[in-house]
């Protein structure tokens, strides 16, 4: 991958709905250019799909992270996110229906895998969508990228009504696409920092950031960039702001779309 191809994967995690005429825009390209390079990166193996991220706080249910020695791995539909880090360790995202089904499912988990090297769940007022926002969501999640028109004539609403709750639930952190990435492949680096003071750190992280969640105080940033310098450069100022926060390498990542299926009940 060149310079462009790195832009335009920054770019994708950045917004994964963004049309490949607005990408050829900012990245100073023809369409038909655009188009070339985003077919080889998916012909390569780089660029595999998109894939829709709800918050789980938006179904409903509570969620943590946690992290364990990766001497094993551990799957179930209620593990939404997975980070396999460089650092001997994966950090899973977890939800349940109260705080106590969160630490029983935790409590599962270190049945298998041993004791937590870390442990966060955020403050948090679950709250349900509202059975509109909830459709556009699971008509979304059948095709990521789909435009607004093909989401409005599947669910036989205006195309303007899809528009405008997408615009707000993006803006109010509901759901994300994103694109799934073969990291090896790219050569690019991801990497993610907690923080229990997550504020202190998102301005120096603002412009590799890809990834938040926050409960307004303590929570993780994922970052994107091009090489291990780059990752040095940026943990070094993140750390001068918060010397306690932590930092991951991340080598693959994984999404499960099961919880999704809550949006249908």
């Amino acid at each position: 991958m060149d310079e462009i191809d790195k832009k335009i994967m920054y770019l994708l995690f950045r917004d994964g709905r963004v049309s490949q005429r607005s990408l050829a825009e900012e990245l100073d390209v023809t369409p038909p250019t655009l188009n070339y390079r985003f077919k080889k990166l998916e012909e390569d193996g780089i660029l595999k799909g998109f894939t829709l991220f709800v918050n789980p706080s938006f179904m409903s249910r509570y969620y943590g992270f946690v992290a364990f020695i990766n001497q094993r791995d551990f799957d179930s539909d209620w593990i939404f996110l997975k980070f396999k880090c460089v650092e001997w360790l994966n950090v899973y995202g977890v939800m349940g229906k109260s705080l106590r089904d969160l630490d029983e499912k935790i409590e599962v988990m270190s049945k298998t895998l041993g004791e937590t090297r870390l442990k966060y769940i955020p403050e948090q007022s679950p709250e349900e969508l509202k059975p509109l926002d909830a459709s556009v969501l699971s008509a979304l999640s059948k095709n990521p990228r789909a435009s607004e028109s093909e989401i409005a004539q599947e669910l036989g609403i205006p195309s303007k009504t899809v528009s405008k709750r997408l615009k707000i639930m993006s803006k109010k952190g509901v759901f994300s696409v994103l694109p799934i990435l073969d990291i090896p492949k790219s050569g690019l680096i991801m990497f993610s920092m907690f923080s229990r003071n997550l504020k202190k750190i998102t301005g120096v992280l603002e412009s590799c950031t890809i990834y938040r969640i926050t409960d307004g105080r303590a929570g993780i940033n994922v970052c994107l960039v091009e090489n291990m310098l780059q990752t040095r450069n940026y943990v070094n100022a993140a750390r001068l702001q918060d010397p306690d926060s932590d930092v991951m390498i991340i080598y693959e990542y994984h999404v499960n779309s099961t919880p999704l299926r809550v949006l249908d009940q």
